[in-house]
């Protein structure tokens, strides 16, 4: 499904070494981390978080190894959401987990669960309802069948019924 695309790019695009713009509340730096408070918006080209709390590990070096992000997350870039009350993206392992009324959308598909957890190695995207069903929308590009191409296209492309013919 399409869902391990928003959650790959979502994340990850904000952890990697592009330059980020962070608001906050409050920010402190401690030797091995960063902590946003308060109405957080991280941006990095299109994508954007937005949380209560973003706190961003360092390893030894001073890099990114776990942005992690509490309350009232919500990840948008263009055709894409994500939402949930806690989000955490390891670096190390490639492990994304989104918790508390996860929700992410691309384009008009859906997936909602309690927790959404996407392995990046593997490949593997789990989703689970802790006592509460896992609900998901897909819907597929209808194509004409005849031509290969999407339904709308033949307008677009003026394959209209010359005058005088018969379209139906």
């Amino acid at each position: 499904m399409r869902y391990k695309a928003l959650l790959l790019a979502g994340l990850i695009a904000l952890a990697h070494a592009q330059p980020i713009t962070g608001e906050a509340d409050s920010l402190v730096f401690e030797k091995d981390r960063l902590i946003y408070r308060g109405k957080v918006r991280l941006v990095r080209g299109e994508s954007v978080l937005r949380a209560d709390r973003v706190t961003i590990l360092l390893n030894e070096e001073g890099k990114p190894e776990k942005l992690i992000a509490e309350g009232n997350v919500v990840y948008t870039e263009p055709g894409r959401k994500a939402t949930s009350s806690y989000a955490e993206y390891d670096l190390r392992t490639e492990v994304i987990i989104l918790r508390g009324r996860a929700r992410v959308e691309e384009e008009k598909n859906l997936i909602e669960a309690e927790e959404i957890v996407y392995d990046r190695k593997s490949g593997l995207l789990k989703a689970s309802g802790g006592g509460k069903r896992v609900r998901t929308i897909y819907i597929e590009e209808e194509k004409d069948e005849e031509v290969g191409h999407k339904q709308g296209d033949s307008q677009k492309k003026g394959n209209t019924p010359e005058e005088g013919e018969d379209d139906s």
